[in-house]
């Protein structure tokens, strides 16, 4: 079977994004200069999924890689996946400070991102503190995303299914949700939906993997 890779995916999704947090209201996403006062300039998009293994990952990376080139402002890719073991090339699994550590102590300082891609791409991973208890404390998640908002103009991510995200659903400012048509179906995918307490008006976009020719109506298909 050949496999088609849509190009211009990532940026249709990306621009998609933006447009969403245009028509909330959204400030101007810049980052704090150097020696600035920290402030909620950040906007956060949270890339999650019904079920485990729909792809959301790479969404997510291919999502933030768009966003770069698509802004000025610098974009951070975040492992939040808390509920999975890290990947082998996860810089976690050397001791790295990352995510966890953030939302632990509340500050940037002395955590530094590895550049990947574009310029104004940054990546950071999960950290050697990272349970998925972690991100069902509200206040714990507030402290992270604070500090990742005052340092970069957009943060995507990666988050755990919808089960698992905790906090996070609730203090990202646009949500992405990620399909696969071959393993999650119309009701379910409402019910995980429903159970999140995830309305329409959050998803910022909606990526149907491995979708069907034609697209089921219960996506906007004809």
């Amino acid at each position: 079977m050949k496999i088609v890779h849509d190009a211009l995916l990532f940026p249709r999704i990306g621009l998609g994004v933006l447009d969403y947090l245009e028509r909330q209201g959204a400030a101007p996403v810049q980052p704090v200069v150097d020696g600035g006062a920290a402030a909620l300039s950040g906007r956060v998009i949270l890339v999650t999924s019904t079920r485990a293994g729909e792809g959301k990952s790479f969404v997510a990376q291919g999502l933030a890689a768009a966003l770069a080139e698509q802004q000025e402002g610098d974009v951070v890719w975040v492992d939040a996946a808390f509920d999975r073991p890290p990947a082998d090339d996860d810089i976690s699994r050397r001791g790295a400070a990352g995510l966890s550590e953030i939302m632990t102590l509340g500050s940037l300082q002395g955590l530094a991102p590895a550049g990947a891609g574009p310029d104004r791409l940054w990546r950071l991973g999960r950290g050697v503190l990272a349970q998925p208890a972690l991100l069902q404390r509200p206040d714990d998640v507030a402290k992270g995303l604070t500090a990742l908002r005052a340092g970069f103009a957009l943060v995507v991510l990666d988050a755990p299914s919808l089960a698992g995200c905790g906090a996070l659903l609730t203090q990202a400012d646009a949500c992405v949700l990620v399909v696969d048509s071959r393993r999650t179906s119309r009701r379910e995918a409402r019910q995980a939906l429903a159970d999140a307490g995830l309305g329409p008006d959050r998803l910022a976009g909606l990526v149907l993997n491995h979708r069907p020719r034609p697209i089921p109506r219960w996506l906007g298909g004809d």
